[in-house]
């Protein structure tokens, strides 16, 4: 069977009216102060029976029939809405943040169901026989009320909490997770219902079965599934790269979780949500991949998904009496209910008042889920036409009142001082060149101070999983010897001192030499490039010829780890296999000038501290000639002035390290009659230093790696290890060997 011209016409029609009705009055509402979300399903309801259904049945009919193979269409493109949706959330949760605070999710969830459930099935004894359906008033149409008043509905609260900016917060990531098991809870029940209505009898194979392939799903994923998601991923990255494979690779995964929700009997958006909760903890999913796909599911299908929810509210069914006054007293149990519930549990787990009632608020949302529920009973019997308009307007009024309700009850919220310190610290990683570094390259040959190295940089990866690929570049096969084994170990750093970090060896050759090579293997998607390296003979560059060309053409930021001659002396590090202990970390050196590239170096310093629990010293030298003082300038004025912008620069890796709980020293020296570069070797040598770490740019100077003569000058004479981070390479008209 296939579309004739007249239906793909009247979809196309459809959508495309949705999506502009729900655009419109979603941007109208965002200025009003208020989530898009509201608009996107008031959008649904000005469309639908209740407005231009009265008022121009005959073009309302035409348009969205409610017949055939048109509303079949519509729900499909709604579905694939809530779906991406859900994947998106997925993507967005704290693993980490939700497994610390698991157990009030869990209280929060169990009081969310189990009061509302309570006053729905009290409720239902109240309500007049008329609105059951043909199975009659009792224990059926009871339980099944109470069932629709305990389900929250997941895609609303996830819009609600992306409209807000709440998905950091802790009410965000805390309502999200109750919420999913809130709402497979309510799954749980309403198959338990079902199979009442069906049976007669309550269906406990059926039901355990269900519960049984929930958790056997959720099981799977946190397991087997990460790891097969992980590989997925990072083939897909290998084998066709770019950023479109990726966000493929992702809809896949996200549909295919879906399905197999779907196939179980529940729910399409769980699977994709859990999908995407583990897509979350992949390092190759950066936030540039996120940014695309939430682009695209809240600016074309999330708003035709809720206004397609709208679409079902009949206003007209509703405007006597009697039957408005049921409609208020059903959405005041509900409300009542639900909040009473989360806030009991919320309060059980110890949270505080207000942040338990915006918990409340939050939870009470319903949308397109109580939908479903509402179409289910009414297929079965088990709700009348009138109940069933009852229901899906309670639905849409709770939607409507829990942004607002949010808002109001978060104003008397503020983040405690753990909270407000990790959005700290969020923030600054939104901003940071560090916020994507999932991949690490670090090219061995006899495997010594390269993963010396590594372990220094891989410590960054404290809050983060980190792929690292140990490099082995060989001779190209003309010129290997003859009967020269075909793979060489390649040293890699003890697995238990770096957690986060997985490890995999990679051979590669290439005709032009080592440089070459390594990057030719730094062009699929690497997001720093580690290299131990000696100093350079006088005159010849910064570091040896292979660490200079590799800085100079690399097409990522490339952190090189220079080994000064009294370091490199027989004996140290100690033989045998490299471990993090060769090289402590108690006291990093930053130069700072408060440039951008300085900016990159603190970041990388800080990171690098909060992983080592080392002190990081922020210096500034002043270094001021009065000949060069020029418009009459005194000394003393420029070096007040230069004074001020060196504490600037100082003030801002600490105002760094105390987003991220690391000790930070500013230090402000004149250099007198040294160079910059003197005072800050000369620094640290008196005041201990372990690491000198700087930033650089490279800069045009023929065949040679230049960065300015203070870095120059620094590494050739410091005697500590000098760690020098560079950007990615910006090939210029100089670059013409």
């Amino acid at each position: 069977m296939s579309l004739s011209e007249g239906q793909l016409l009247r979809f196309l029609l459809e959508f495309s009216l949705l999506l502009l009705m729900a655009r419109g009055l979603g941007e109208l509402v965002r200025r009003l102060g208020q989530p898009q979300v509201i608009g996107e399903l008031l959008a649904g309801v000005v469309l639908g029976p209740s407005i231009i259904g009265g008022l121009a049945p005959g073009a309302y009919r035409a348009l969205f029939p409610t017949a055939g193979v048109q509303p079949v269409l519509l729900q499909l493109a709604a579905q694939v809405g809530v779906i991406l949706l859900l994947l998106l959330s997925g993507l967005e949760v704290d693993y980490e943040l939700v497994r610390r605070k698991a157990k009030p999710a869990v209280l929060i969830a169990m009081g969310g169901v189990v009061v509302p459930f309570l006053g729905g099935y009290g409720l239902a004894s109240l309500l007049p026989a008329a609105l059951a359906g043909k199975a009659g008033p009792g224990t059926v149409f009871g339980l099944f009320l109470a069932t629709a008043m305990s389900i929250s509905a997941i895609p609303v609260i996830v819009k609600i909490l992306l409209d807000m900016d709440l998905m950091r917060r802790d009410v965000g990531q805390l309502t999200l997770a109750a919420g999913v098991l809130s709402d497979a809870t309510g799954w749980l029940l309403l198959s338990a219902v079902s199979g009442i209505a069906t049976a007669r009898t309550l269906p406990l194979t059926s039901l355990g079965l269900t519960l049984f392939e929930l958790l056997a799903f959720v099981a799977f994923c946190f397991t087997l599934g990460y790891r097969l998601l992980r590989a997925f991923i990072a083939w897909v990255d290998d084998h066709v790269g770019g950023e479109s494979a990726a966000l493929t690779a992702v809809l896949i995964a996200g549909l295919a979780g879906a399905a197999v929700t779907q196939a179980l009997h529940l729910e399409a958006f769980l699977g994709a949500f859990f999908i995407g909760v583990q897509l979350a903890r992949v390092p190759r999913i950066g936030p540039d991949l996120r940014a695309k796909l939430q682009a695209m599911t809240l600016a074309v299908f999330a708003p035709v998904f809720f206004a397609t929810a709208g679409l079902d509210v009949n206003l007209h069914s509703l405007l006597t009496v009697r039957l408005g006054a049921l409609t208020l007293a059903v959405i005041a149990v509900a409300c009542v209910g639900k909040f009473l519930g989360t806030y009991a549990g919320a309060r059980l787990a110890g949270l505080r008042h207000w942040l338990s009632v915006s918990l409340g608020a939050g939870m009470n949302a319903r949308g397109a889920v109580e939908i479903i529920v509402a179409t289910v009973g009414l297929r079965m019997g088990i709700l009348g036409v009138p109940m069933y308009s009852i229901v899906i307007v309670m639905a849409v009024a709770t939607s409507m009142m829990a942004p607002p309700l949010l808002r109001w009850s978060l104003r008397r919220a503020p983040a405690d001082p753990e909270e407000a310190a990790r959005l700290r610290r969020e923030a600054w990683q939104a901003h940071s060149f560090l916020r994507g570094m999932r991949r690490m390259l670090v090219p061995v040959r006899d495997g010594r101070y390269a993963m010396i190295a590594a372990e220094v940089v891989s410590h960054l990866a404290a809050d983060r999983s980190v792929e690292a690929v140990a490099l082995q570049v060989r001779p190209p096969a003309a010129e290997r010897p003859s009967g020269s084994p075909a793979e060489d170990a390649v040293a890699v750093p003890a697995p238990d001192s770096l957690a986060n970090v997985t490890w995999t060896r990679r051979e590669a050759s290439h005709p032009a030499g080592v440089s070459a090579a390594v990057l030719a293997e730094a062009e699929r998607g690497y997001d720093v490039l580690v290299v131990g390296a000696g100093a350079a003979s006088p005159g010849r560059g910064l570091f040896v010829p292979v660490a200079d060309a590799i800085v100079r053409r690399a097409p990522c930021s490339v952190f090189v780890l220079g080994m000064p001659k009294s370091v490199l002396e027989p004996g140290w590090p100690a033989p045998g296999p490299v471990r993090s202990a060769d090289l402590r970390l108690r006291r990093i050196l930053l130069p700072t000038t408060g440039t951008r590239a300085a900016r990159r170096g603190a970041e990388f310093a800080v990171a690098l501290a909060r992983g080592t629990g080392a002190v990081v010293v922020a210096l500034n030298v002043l270094e001021h000639r009065p000949a060069l003082s020029p418009f009459w300038i005194g000394v003393e004025d420029a070096l007040r002035g230069e004074g001020e912008s060196g504490s600037h620069a100082t003030r801002e890796v600490v105002h760094l390290g105390e987003a991220f709980g690391v000790r930070v020293v500013p230090e402000v020296r004149a250099g007198g009659n040294q160079t910059a570069a003197q005072e800050i070797v000369r620094y640290a040598r008196v005041e201990a230093c372990d690491l000198i770490l700087m930033a650089a740019e490279a800069r045009p100077a023929g065949q040679e790696l230049y960065c300015g003569g203070t870095v120059s000058q620094v590494v050739r004479t410091a005697t500590c290890p000098v760690a020098v981070l560079f950007g990615p390479a910006a090939r210029g008209p100089w670059d013409t060997d």
